[in-house]
């Protein structure tokens, strides 16, 4: 059993006035300090007992009409309400004090039990009302009998609806609560997606000998997806594209970091392999172990006509000439797992027409309606049957074909393609 009270139990339920700070008690000194919600406990304990007055006449009314006994009238009247009040004020004490304290019993115990509380209350202060009218109580045995018997039963019945109400506007106010907790969420999260597009590349650089576009669709709003273009010159570009460890906010601000640390690496005179080892390094003294990504950087030179790159643990992109594709595996494992990790490196060569497909799992791994993955070989078919299409037409196609494959199955993970083709 808690030590302390829950949250239902606040001194304006109780219909008590709780203390104010300092700083408040000497504002509330001032005439024109009070606020309409000062007297509001005050009010709510004057408005019960004056109903249960009421309550007590009426029970008074009835009961001298049904039995005669109309020349008792002002002694019963008193006695009626004197129970009354007991009935009320045992139903609010024991749902907003006692009842809190059985709400881990079981459900046939509690019930009991919060009967049982009703029910001694009302009987005891029964007993007090009875010793201020002994000769009434001598008297009219029978009659007496009757007003205990109509206010235990009241008791139990007021109690148990105050309780069911108590509970249902504290599953209400739970559910408001929730539900501006979820709205403040989806603008926090409508932020943070806003700020990640504008990480994202803004325009396709235009570099000589090559054709570039690229596409991001986070799966829950903001993600740990990344492609980024990097110009050096008019015919040189760094290439990237990398998948962040988890989802949601916590990999989108992992994703900004390392966008950054790309963008403050990547100069035309350091390899991408120590490109690679020097962001591993960073990124594994800088978050923690379970934190991860796996990273392709490559330079393009339009003058060779050749892609240095290095590939960190990720899908390995795919080369497509006249060979067919070819997938670019040389380098590591992803950075952020091993902080003394060395990285190789691979140069291809693109030929005019040749496409290379850089993307993350959210695309190969996307499951269809029978849990068979969308896969590698459907990205290739896609780009062979259309190598020759403007690169923005490939991508829609890419997509609208991914949502088919997915039909009605949600899309579960983050999905990134970025193309470029050589001219």
């Amino acid at each position: 059993m808690s030590s302390s009270l829950p949250a239902a139990l606040s001194s304006a339920e109780l219909g008590l006035q709780p203390v104010p700070p300092p700083e408040e008690t000497a504002a509330a000194s001032a005439p024109d300090a009070a606020t309409p919600r000062a007297g509001a406990p005050y009010r709510f304990v004057l408005t019960w007992a004056f109903a249960w007055a009421l309550v007590g006449c009426l029970v008074a009314g009835g009961i001298a009409f049904a039995r005669g006994v109309m020349a008792q009238m002002p002694v019963l009247l008193v006695t009626s309400i004197l129970f009354a009040e007991v009935v009320g004020f045992t139903a609010l004490l024991s749902v907003r004090l006692v009842f809190p304290f059985l709400v881990r019993l079981p459900l046939a115990v509690r019930i009991g039990l919060q009967v049982l509380t009703l029910l001694s209350g009302t009987l005891s202060g029964s007993v007090m009302v009875l010793l201020t009218q002994p000769l009434f109580s001598l008297a009219r045995p029978r009659t007496v009998a009757m007003v205990v018997l109509v206010n235990a039963i009241l008791s139990v019945v007021v109690g148990i609806a105050l309780h069911t109400y108590d509970s249902m506007r504290r599953q209400i106010e739970a559910s408001y609560r929730a539900l501006r907790e979820k709205e403040a969420m989806e603008r926090e999260v409508a932020i943070a997606r806003e700020v990640q597009r504008e990480l994202l590349p803004r325009a396709v650089p235009e570099v000589r000998g090559l054709q570039l576009a690229g596409v991001c669709l986070p799966a829950v709003g903001v993600g740990g997806d990344l492609y980024d273009f990097l110009p050096l010159s008019e015919d040189r570009v760094g290439l990237v594209i990398a998948d962040v460890s988890g989802k949601g906010i916590p990999a989108a601000l992992l994703m900004a970091g390392l966008q950054a640390s790309i963008r403050s690496l990547a100069l035309p005179s350091l390899p991408p392999a120590e490109l690679n080892r020097r962001l591993n390094e960073m990124l594994c003294r800088s978050t923690a172990a379970a934190r991860y990504a796996t990273l392709f950087f490559g330079f393009y030179d339009g003058r060779a006509r050749t892609l240095t790159y290095s590939n960190a643990g990720h899908y390995p992109p795919i080369h497509l000439g006249a060979g067919g594709p070819i997938r670019l595996c040389a380098g590591g494992i992803p950075i952020g797992m091993m902080e003394d990790a060395l990285y190789g490196e691979g140069k291809v060569e693109l030929k005019a027409g040749d496409i290379l497909a850089l993307y993350t799992d959210g695309i190969i791994e996307a499951p269809g309606a029978g849990d068979e993955e969308f896969g590698e070989r459907r990205l290739v078919e896609i780009l062979t049957r259309l190598r020759g299409q403007d690169l923005n037409e490939i991508v829609r196609v890419v997509l609208e074909d991914l949502a088919k494959w997915r039909g009605a199955v949600p899309q579960h993970d983050d999905v990134t393609l970025l193309l470029a083709r050589a001219t």
